[in-house]
Formats: structure tokens, C-alpha cells, sequence
């Protein structure tokens, strides 16, 4: 076999073998997002930059998943099991997670009294709100703040969101 030969076939094979393995990548992908819109199950899948964009995934099982790069933009999530899911460098920008917390605040004084209720469609993580059926009660001399949520949150616990677009848009650091 000549130079020139050898050249020509080196790139060729190694274009080839390319090409072979990322086919098999994407068709591997492709039927785990079908899997997924199936059963609404795909438990340790590989969904790494798939796109995933203005889905309804409410209720998914995607504990122990790959979504990383994944595009998650705009799509429902609410009660999603996200468990342990690689969720870096993933696009959660306007998803909506579910989530909807309800406070109920009683303020006194000698004078007045004043209540009032407001409803955060995103509370923040690690509150108690963020729990299924979960409540919060706080006081001080002036009077009580009751807070809950109804329940519906995607469970993000030990998710991984390194460089994860956030439903609000800032990038998790």
C-alpha cells in the first residue's frame, strides 16, 4: 500500500467508525426518549442532549438518569422523580417543576391586624413548603406565618445541577 493510499484510508475508516458509533449513540438516545414517552418511566437512562424542550414529563421516573446538556426548556416536570439524575449543563429555563406554595401571614399590633396570602409558584429549595403536603409554621410576639404547599414538586434530591440552567433563568453555579 502506497502514501497516498494510507492517507486517504485513515481518515476514511476513522470518519467511518465515527459516525458508526455516533449513530448508534443517537438511535440508542432516540429510543430512550421514546421509552420515556411511553411508559413515563426510564429509570438510569442515557438521555444526555436530548431534547426534551416543552414536553409534559409530570409524574416521570427519571431517578439515577444522564440528562445532561439535556434541553428541558418549558416543559412540565411537577411530581417528576428526579432523584440522583445528572442534570448538568441541562436547560431548565421556564420548565415548570410544580411547585406552588401557599402563606397565610397574621401580623398584630395595639392598633391593627393584617393578613396577608400569597402564592410563590417557585419556592425556594430547602424550604419545608418545597415538601409534599408540607407546612411551616413561624411566630413572634406580633403574630404567626403559616406557610404549605400542595404538594406536586419534581424531587430533585441528590440531583446534580452544575452549570444547569435554572427555571428563572440564572446558571446554578
Amino acid at each position: 500500500m502506497n502514501l497516498k493510499t494510507l492517507a486517504f484510508a485513515v481518515p476514511l475508516i476513522t470518519l467511518a467508525i465515527f459516525v458508526g458509533v455516533y449513530g448508534a449513540l443517537f438511535v440508542s438516545r432516540q429510543d430512550h426518549v421514546q421509552r420515556l414517552l411511553e411508559t413515563r418511566e426510564c429509570q438510569g437512562c442515557d438521555l444526555s442532549d436530548a431534547n426534551l424542550e416543552r414536553m409534559n414529563l409530570e409524574g416521570v421516573n427519571l431517578a439515577e438518569a444522564n440528562l445532561e446538556g439535556a434541553s428541558l426548556r418549558g416543559s412540565k416536570l411537577g411530581g417528576a422523580n428526579l432523584q440522583r439524575t445528572n442534570l448538568r449543563r441541562a436547560n431548565l429555563e421556564q420548565a415548570d417543576l410544580g411547585c406552588n406554595a401557599f402563606s397565610f401571614s397574621l401580623r398584630t399590633d395595639e392598633q391593627a391586624a393584617n393578613l396577608d396570602f400569597n402564592v410563590d409558584e417557585n419556592p425556594e429549595a430547602g424550604n419545608p413548603q418545597n415538601l409534599p403536603f408540607g407546612f411551616n409554621i413561624s411566630t413572634d410576639p406580633r403574630g404567626a406565618t403559616l406557610s404549605f404547599n400542595l404538594g406536586g414538586c419534581a424531587d430533585l434530591r441528590g440531583a446534580s445541577l452544575q452549570g444547569a440552567t435554572l427555571p428563572n433563568g440564572s446558571i446554578h453555579p
